[in-house]
């Protein structure tokens, strides 16, 4: 394990007096000690993006016939891998650039978007970023509280839903106090670990189960279910925003794009098989939440167990990056003390009054994940690395970066298909959300233990 350090000591790391070329000598030097290394920072992507988004995956190959699902599993898995090194190369760009990016950054993402293309790449990155994090946040909250309550029901002690948010959000806010994602080494590990495990229960289950149906039923393919898997699929992949965050906290940032490589390799061996197996094995019978589908035993209740377990070790993983950015703006230091600790309560009780107001928050969630998640991993990567690029065939100080046709023909398909997926998938949710009624706040109702919740990946 590597050793966990923390920037308290390293003072060189304030922001660096223009032309002080010894200043600047110290700082990448501190960088190269401690932080993560290429494979610590792959488990991070990794435990960061597999998340809960994996289990819709069975399900979202109905309507594709299955075999176009999976060709769409490979695409995007092509797609995000080369979104999160063009991320890499933006950052690295920045570093080339500007002394003040060599030492510790809070807010790297922004940081890229207002440097390609000006405040209004900052003000949109932040907004999206504290939208899709927090409101991934908010959902954990309210799917640990589920977990818990049906695992702890079985044994006859029940409690309403509204009453374990409140003690799910008291035993989370601790977890959210710790500082830098080189902090959360074991956290990382933990929900890589959990998921991979929950995931091979899942199929192993599911296959077994196939066993017993006599005739398995495989949809023809429609438009509807293609539209349906291409926003399920998105969702799986989501997580680009702490890409950048990650990549500042390692030793040498210009390794990056192998931890990402090795991050989606790490992804396709989770979410090909779930897809491919579950699907091939119960046909039509799979639901939204595979979890569901499964035969009642010890092994769906290992599987809900380990789901929690990746629930709590991601939320402070998912909070982490908008609550950096949020305490530079207010001037709160990077250190632990106890404003950091305040601040990040009182962001946990504000999510938890969110949780109690909007019980059922799948449909916005799912709404808020088709735009700003779409932004942040399909349309945004690309377009700043290449606004980034470009800037230098101006300056002629700067390293030239000039991009090849192929990959210029690339970056602009990858918009293109973020923005129609986008659009399908927000249209999907804003029929959903005005097709029922939301739900009344969890703290009006006499009786939540009935309430559900269905969410993307985080």
């Amino acid at each position: 394990m590597a050793p966990q350090t923390s920037f308290n000591n390293l003072k060189v790391l304030e922001p660096l007096v223009p032309g002080s070329s010894e200043k600047g000598q110290i700082t990448q030097e501190v960088v190269k000690h401690g932080g993560l290394g290429i494979l610590t920072a792959a488990i991070f992507l990794a435990g960061e993006m597999a998340g809960s988004g994996v289990l819709a995956l069975p399900a979202a190959m109905i309507g594709t016939g299955g075999w176009l699902g999976l060709a769409l599993i490979f695409l995007f898995t092509a797609n995000a891998g080369f979104s999160g090194t063009r991320l890499g190369l933006c950052w690295i760009m920045l570093e080339e650039r500007y002394e003040e990016f060599r030492g510790e950054v809070r807010d790297p993402y922004p940081a890229i978007a207002e440097k390609a293309v000006g405040r209004w790449g900052r003000i949109a990155s932040v907004v999206a970023i504290s939208l899709t994090l927090y409101g991934g946040g908010c959902v954990f909250i309210v799917l640990i509280a589920q977990l818990l309550g049906s695992l702890i029901g079985s044994a006859g002690f029940q409690l309403s839903l509204c009453v374990w948010m409140v003690i799910v959000a008291i035993c989370l806010t601790p977890l959210t106090w710790m500082g830098t994602p080189k902090d959360f080494w074991p956290i990382a590990v933990g929900a890589l670990i959990t998921t991979c495990l929950a995931c091979l229960l899942v199929i192993i289950t599911c296959v077994l189960d196939g066993t017993q149906i006599e005739e398995k039923v495989f949809p023809t393919p429609t438009y509807d279910g293609t539209f349906k898997a291409f926003g399920s699929i998105m969702f799986a992949f989501a997580g680009a925003s702490t890409f950048p965050t990650i990549q500042a906290d390692m030793k040498d940032r210009s390794k990056f794009n192998i931890s990402a490589i090795m991050a989606m390799g790490v992804l396709f061996f989770i979410y090909f098989p779930m897809a491919a197996a579950c699907y091939f094995s119960l046909g039509d019978q799979v639901t939204d939440n595979i979890v569901l589908a499964m035969s009642d035993g010890w092994q769906r209740i290992t599987v809900e167990i380990m789901l929690l377990l990746h629930l709590i070790s991601a939320y402070p993983i998912i909070t982490n990056p908008p609550a950096q950015f949020f305490e530079q703006l207010l001037g709160i230091p990077s250190d632990f003390n106890w404003k950091r600790c305040l601040f990040r309560s009182l962001s946990v009780a504000g999510l938890l009054f969110i949780a109690e107001t909007v019980p059922s928050f799948g449909s916005i969630l799912d709404l808020v994940g088709a735009s700003t998640v779409t932004l942040l991993t399909f349309i945004f990567p690309p377009y700043f690395y290449m606004k980034l690029s470009d800037a230098s065939i101006d300056k002629k100080e700067w390293t030239t970066r000039k991009l090849p046709l192929w990959e210029r023909i690339y970056c602009w398909a990858l918009i293109l298909i973020g923005l129609a997926g986008g659009a399908c998938a927000t249209y999907t949710a804003v029929r959903n959300i005005f097709s029922s009624s939301l739900s009344v706040p969890c703290y009006l109702m006499g009786d939540t233990t009935n309430v559900t919740i269905s969410a993307g990946g985080h």
